[in-house]
């Protein structure tokens, strides 16, 4: 099959169960130390993006992430931790699906926070000014039912058993779209280096072809032969990532003190 053919309509030709993940990583798997240490980047870093913009909102009442993000993000961890706990369950509880499962709840919790950080310090910002607070919960509300259902049905029609087709959309938003938000608004209030370079991060480690956790539990799928648009669009998230660390570094440095009267925490 030519490049053109494949790109317009070649598939991969594997597809990812719970049994792939306990054939790549029980002990005594090939690579199986370095299969678990390619997760665990993974999952570290996924921790960060949302631990320093929780430090940054509390020091600036301002966060890097659009309300929409939030929502997303929220709702597609909840539905992770019953997809994980149902994965556990099939493959005679096997480890890891266990530790995502927890790791989603821990997700869910941070998204929880921040949401209820936004409604009470960007009120402004996602709300016309003067929003009571019930008409803001509702939105929230609202936002997370249709995202929760619409993401569940995108599962559904990718056969998709352990969220591993999907998740990785939650990396091209991730790498992306905090960059766009932070190129709309011209100002680094509510943002911040560390989290932009993390954000470089997460593109090489979750689009690079050689050891990607999404490559090492499904080669037949994700491979850049059986994929080519994975590693393509991954280029493009890297691109993105890499100039929201040159733009940060060229907006006006924030004040000393932020207009909540606390000083920034992370530059």
């Amino acid at each position: 099959m030519g490049l053109y053919e494949k790109l317009v309509s070649g598939y991969p030709s594997g597809d990812v169960s719970p049994q792939n993940f306990v054939d790549a990583l029980h002990i005594g798997a090939d690579g199986w130390v370095a299969s678990w240490l390619t997760i665990g980047l993974a999952v570290i870093f996924g921790l960060l993006v949302y631990i320093f913009p929780i430090i940054i909102m509390e020091t600036e009442h301002i966060g890097p992430y659009p309300l929409a993000l939030h929502t997303f993000y929220c709702a597609a961890d909840f539905m992770g931790i019953f997809v994980f706990i149902d994965a556990w369950k099939v493959t005679n509880h096997f480890l890891l699906f266990l530790l995502l499962a927890i790791g989603e709840a821990v997700w869910v919790a941070m998204e929880i926070f921040c949401l209820q950080r936004a409604a009470t310090f960007e009120a402004d910002i996602n709300w016309k000014p003067g929003t009571p607070m019930k008409e803001r919960i509702k939105d929230i509300a609202l936002q997370l039912v249709l995202w929760y259902t619409g993401l569940n049905f995108l599962r559904f029609e990718l056969h998709d058993s352990t969220m591993w087709k999907f998740w990785i959309f939650t990396q091209v938003l991730i790498c992306t779209v905090p960059v766009i938000e932070m190129y709309k608004r011209g100002y680094k209030s509510g943002n911040a280096l560390i989290l932009n370079i993390t954000f470089v991060c997460v593109a090489l480690v979750s689009f690079n072809p050689w050891a990607n956790m999404w490559l090492v539990i499904a080669p037949d799928f994700f491979s850049i032969q059986e994929n080519p648009w994975y590693y393509i669009c991954g280029f493009c998230c890297f691109l993105v990532s890499v100039y929201g660390v040159y733009l940060y570094t060229k907006l006006p440095a924030k004040e000393d003190v932020m207009k909540c009267g606390k000083k920034p925490a992370l530059k």
